[in-house]
């Protein structure tokens, strides 16, 4: 299959190459996933620009995308909770011992014709969504979601701010709308 994975070479540099690379088998407690979309965040750009560097990544090469829809393809040993057919996002990461390991940046993603995903990181999309518009779901909508209900606790009426309002930025608004939070003052150069 195609996959477009970043290499980090010895001298320190990276490369974006287009790769044909064995399609994954899924394992015990994975599906294989056909990708139907998948994101460019700008987390992809910092990682390909230098700007930002995997911690956790044991390889010397990963398939970027951690934005990512598509149907599930083929079921791995004893799974249970998916089928084939099912249109799914891929939740941005999962954690694995107590760490959390992120898609795209730490194992491979989903810049591919097919991704790996362990079955519990699977998200159920309708049949009406769009697969380009389910895969930034993951990353550009979870994100101000969690910092909005987690980390802020808003609730209804409440006043707030948005300090820009790019990709996750214009979601938060959104979202902070939904959750009926007023007055909402966004802030943007």
């Amino acid at each position: 299959m195609l996959a477009g994975r970043l290499h980090f070479t010895a001298d320190g540099g990276r490369e974006l190459r287009m790769d044909e690379v064995p399609t994954p088998e899924p394992g015990p407690d994975h599906v294989l996933v056909k990708v139907g979309a998948a994101g460019v965040c700008l987390s992809d750009v910092h990682l390909i620009d230098g700007t930002l560097t995997p911690f956790l990544l044991k390889d010397d090469a990963v398939t970027l995308g951690h934005e990512v829809a598509g149907t599930v393809h083929a079921l791995g040993p004893g799974v249970t909770g998916a089928r084939v057919g099912d249109r799914v996002l891929l939740q941005a990461g999962e954690e694995r011992g107590g760490t959390t390991f992120t898609r795209g940046v730490d194992y491979d993603g989903g810049w591919a014709e097919y991704a790996l995903a362990r079955v519990d990181t699977l998200v159920p999309i309708p049949d009406d969504l769009p697969f380009e518009q389910a895969c930034f779901v993951p990353d550009a909508v979870s994100t101000p979601w969690a910092a909005i209900t987690a980390t802020a606790q808003v609730r209804a009426a409440e006043a707030v701010g948005v300090w820009g309002v790019g990709g996750l930025g214009a979601h938060g608004v959104q979202l902070l709308r939904m959750a009926g939070a007023a007055p909402i003052v966004a802030v943007d150069p």
